[in-house]
């Protein structure tokens, strides 16, 4: 028998039913229902893979308003503010972004932008999130490129298992010490959902306004660009014991804008000019999932959707002495670029008998772009690929997952195969071990090898030659949960990874001018940790606490031998809360510590060791449930006031030559409205 495939197709469809809303309860969490990676939804403590769950409860506890909010407080993913752009960058397992696949139910989302090539998760609606799934490791074999470091996976709510439900939220917040009509957050957003026999229908839309943040910045600047959202969705779907059919559209439109000062004199007329830009973004996606039962040991699955993606960069000037405004022809300043992306995944799963089960599939991805910063013409990526995989049970405590994918591209040399193993060993009814090796790779982006810009700031070419990105990776878990005499649930997990990456793409000075960046295959590059987290439930108490250690690779590690490959850095995060049943009250703290993250740079011909500084992030947070249908929330966001964190020396990067890193906007205060009404 050939060596087969890992293959794990989403099952969204069939796991409607089964990924309905979350309590608290301890025996809910014994059984939550995962779905990311699956053969078929099953609960946590059974897949073969190591899965994180945010859940709804959660996030609503923490009245996040964007998604960020929510990831920075997990172990191994960091972020920082990308200024230039008004995005955020993550990083996750040491790996920049372009390695983490961002999901929605299951298919990717387009619309990588900035120098970091990174999706904006704060793009994506966190009031439609039902639960977040986190699998930590490569899930190429699964997912294809952009997997490297992991994929985050947004699993959308769905109708309500009553039949009629409406949804309404007023959250109101201060930016640092900055509130009023103008500045601060903003946000409403209502929705409603229709349950009635085999038919599910909703729909939902929102606005979130927030100021920016001036703080330290003179005149007009901002330091955080004011940022305006339209955001919409809606769905339908048909289910019956075997067959279910459901589509899905979301939709965005974004104006991040950017304030100049009156720098620029013209001499001719004795007045000042300021430069404004707005970075306009729309997006569209659109889904459509099936799936059919033939019989418990066969069924079939399709997903497919179809995103637009469109950013344009508008600038104009203005006149500090009549305040009119002009559209800026400068070079660069103005530009609109088109991506539009397909996916289509077909699966069929079959049991054999009690001991082997297959899963083989295809997956299409085309993407395509067009604007003035792509190279001339339409830039086209069309990705082909066939995986299959094998679920070996010789019995109930060991499950053997090996898989496979084999690739074709239209535009890059693809390894040949992208194998995977995953094993999980229940070694007692308290204790599951899980062990995986994955090789896995990423494929240059559109944006990476045809993207050119050029203005007085960035100098950018693109690389058509670059060559895919491949790693080998190993994990392992250990997982320890024990309910106890007086029914604590207590949960421990310990992880360590290791990555090697081969042909790592980034920014590199051109050979042939010092004030231009070019995209290269630049290194070899490689990172390392280990992650222990612990979690305790009574009653109406829950406790968590955790700490991680990444090592990250010293990029200068292969020019001088005497340097050491790794650079270490440590995390720390708790959550804490307690429930006033008899009050209605939830009170609850989210804490992260994020330590000091040395890098060795290039200063004066000799390479020095640098730093950025530890911070420490914290939210407070109170929910106040108001007869049936309303809960008032407040509290404080950024307890410790942390805006930006200094490095000890200048960095060279193309938005980071302050040597400052942007981190959040200051202690913010919040309250806030939600409507619930069910029928």
């Amino acid at each position: 028998m050939k060596k087969t495939v890992l293959i794990a197709s989403v099952l969204i469809t069939n796991a409607l039913a089964l990924s309905a809303q979350q309590d608290s309860s301890k025996r809910k969490e014994l059984t939550e229902v995962v779905v990311t990676g699956q053969y078929k939804p099953q609960s946590l403590k059974n897949s073969v893979y190591q899965v994180r769950t945010i859940s709804k409860d959660r996030i609503q506890k923490q009245a996040a308003t964007n998604l960020q909010d929510v990831l920075t407080n997990e172990l191994n993913i960091r972020f920082t503010q990308d200024a230039a752009t008004g995005g955020s960058d993550i990083t996750m397992l040491g790996l920049k972004g372009q390695n983490v696949k961002i999901l929605i139910d299951g298919l990717p989302v387009i619309g990588r932008q900035g120098t970091s090539n990174e999706i904006n998760i704060n793009q994506i609606d966190i009031n439609s999130i039902e639960r977040i799934e986190i699998v930590e490791g490569p899930m190429s074999v699964v997912y294809g490129a952009d997997a490297l470091a992991g994929v985050i996976n947004i699993i959308t709510k769905k109708a309500a298992t009553t039949k009629f439900a409406v949804t309404a939220r007023l959250h109101e917040e201060t930016i640092g010490k900055e509130y009023g009509s103008k500045q601060g957050i903003h946000n409403q957003y209502a929705g409603f959902s229709f349950n009635h026999k085999k038919w599910e229908l909703g729909a939902a839309a929102g606005r979130n306004y927030f100021g920016g943040w001036k703080d330290t910045a003179v005149g007009r600047e901002l330091v955080w660009h004011k940022k305006d959202q339209i955001i919409a969705n809606g769905y339908i779907g048909y289910a019956t014991n075997k067959f279910s059919l459901r589509y899905r559209i979301d939709g965005l439109d974004e104006i991040i804008t950017n304030p100049g000062n009156f720098l620029f004199r013209q001499e001719s007329s004795g007045d000042t000019l300021a430069t404004d830009q707005e970075y306009l973004s729309q997006r569209v996606m659109q889904q459509l999932q099936g799936a059919y039962t033939v019989s418990s040991r066969l069924n079939f699955q399709a997903q497919s959707s179809y995103s637009n993606y469109s950013r344009q960069v508008f600038s104009t000037t203005v006149s500090k002495k009549t305040g009119d405004v002009r559209l800026n022809t400068a070079a660069g300043m103005q530009s609109v670029v088109d991506f539009t992306g397909f996916t289509a995944r077909a699966t069929a799963f079959y049991k054999l008998n009690k001991l082997f089960s297959f899963q083989p599939g295809i997956d299409v991805n085309i993407d395509k772009g067009e604007g003035e910063r792509l190279s001339t013409g339409t830039n086209l990526i069309k990705d082909y690929a066939f995986f299959i995989s094998s679920e070996i049970t010789p019995n109930a405590k060991i499950n053997i997952r090996p898989g496979v994918r084999i690739i074709s591209n239209s535009v890059y040399d693809a390894p040949p195969a992208i194998p995977s193993v995953n094993a999980k060993w229940a070694v007692s009814d308290k204790v599951d071990v899980r062990l995986a090796y994955a090789n896995g790779f990423r494929s240059p982006s559109l944006r990476e090898l045809y993207f050119n810009f050029f203005d007085a700031n960035h100098q950018i070419i693109g690389n058509p030659a670059l060559k895919a990105e491949t790693s080998n990776s190993f994990t392992g878990s250990v997982n320890w949960k024990k309910i106890s005499a007086k029914e604590v649930v207590y949960t421990t997990v310990l992880n360590g990874y290791y990555n090697m990456v081969k042909n790592l793409i980034d920014y590199a000075v051109s050979a042939n001018d010092p004030n231009i960046f070019t995209l290269l295959n630049v290194s070899d590059s490689r990172t390392a940790g280990a992650s222990l987290n612990t979690m305790a439930k009574y009653k109406t108490w829950n406790f968590s606490v955790g700490a991680a250690y990444t090592g990250f690779y010293n990029d200068y590690a292969a020019a001088d031998k005497t340097l050491p490959q790794m650079q270490w850095s440590p995390e720390a995060n708790a959550t804490a809360g307690y429930t006033f049943t008899k009050l209605k009250l939830d009170l609850n703290l989210f804490y992260k510590f994020t330590g000091k993250r040395p890098f060795y740079t290039l200063k004066d011909q000799e390479y020095v060791l640098a730093s950025i500084k530890a911070y420490h992030i914290a939210d407070i947070t109170a929910s106040k449930k108001l007869g049936k249908y309303l809960m008032v929330q407040t509290g404080v966001r950024n307890l410790f006031n942390v805006g930006r964190v200094n490095s000890t020396v200048v960095s060279n990067g193309i938005h980071t030559a302050s040597g400052v890193r942007s981190i959040a906007t200051g202690r913010n205060l919040f309250a806030g409205l939600q409507f619930n009404w069910t029928k």
